[in-house]
């Protein structure tokens, strides 16, 4: 099967601004497009079409979209007749013709049970959620824990660094802040802290630090402003289970 996957999460090496990361990946969003186009089954010949091509994709057999925002209003109507699946991983802004896609959409997926109910309180559409996928599950393995707090994600005000400074001087523990440096370096420090600290100032849906802290076994401290979070449950199993979910609904 063709199959177009239309996004603005393109995964390149190029020179960035400081509120993204540097590598391949800009942020988490490239990372979860590119570790679920690893896990596709057989028989899917994908293509990855930027936003600025999205007129290509109405050519192939099956149009997958990740990524809104790049996207023009006449863009998002032709595609809805393709009746793409449509997989956000963030909070989206409201507006007619990305309203009218989510509606024409088959499905439409959001990154939590959270962040769905948060997107239906404005597109009154709400079919599946699927989380953050991970490479391997066994990829992030807890450690032998030391007192300290990490903050680790993009240098990006949103994000909540300073929250997290004010949240560690409550709790009288050193914090360790990590932004835009490697993902090893990020997975070491998380083996070894106790507290994962993540209070964004805005909509978070399912944010893979989130994930991979969980995996690590730190007590994650966060907000209400973190729109969804793992499912109760295994977190290995429960994200085994999210590759072969999204694929099925492809």
């Amino acid at each position: 099967m063709k199959l177009a996957w239309v996004t603005h999460h393109l995964v390149r090496d190029e020179e960035r601004s400081d509120a993204l990361l540097p590598g391949l990946y800009a942020g988490g969003a490239e990372l979860n497009d590119a570790v679920m186009r690893s896990h596709a089954p057989a028989g899917f010949d994908i293509d990855v079409i930027g936003p600025d091509d999205w007129a290509t994709a109405m050519d192939y057999d099956r149009v997958v979209i990740t990524g809104t925002d790049r996207l023009t209003e006449e863009a998002m109507v032709a595609l809805a007749a393709k009746s793409p699946l449509v997989w956000i991983q963030h909070a989206q802004a409201p507006n007619g013709a990305r309203k009218h896609l989510f509606e024409h959409a088959a499905p439409f997926i959001t990154m939590s049970i959270l962040h769905q109910a948060h997107e239906a309180r404005w597109s009154r559409v709400s079919d599946h959620f699927i989380h953050s996928p991970v490479w391997d599950v066994d990829e992030v393995k807890p450690g032998i824990k030391e007192p300290f707090a990490l903050f680790a994600a993009r240098n990006h005000p949103a994000k909540g660094k300073i929250n997290a400074r004010i949240k560690a001087a409550e709790m009288n523990v050193p914090l360790i802040e990590l932004s835009n440096v490697d993902r090893a370096t990020v997975l070491e420090h998380m083996s070894r802290a106790q507290w994962f600290i993540h209070l964004p100032k805005e909509f978070d849906a399912c944010p893979r630090t989130v994930i991979e802290a969980t995996l690590a076994g730190c007590e994650v401290i966060t907000n209400s402003r973190l729109v969804g979070r793992l499912e109760p449950g295994d977190p290995k199993n429960i994200l085994t289970e999210q590759p072969p979910k999204f694929w099925s609904l492809v």
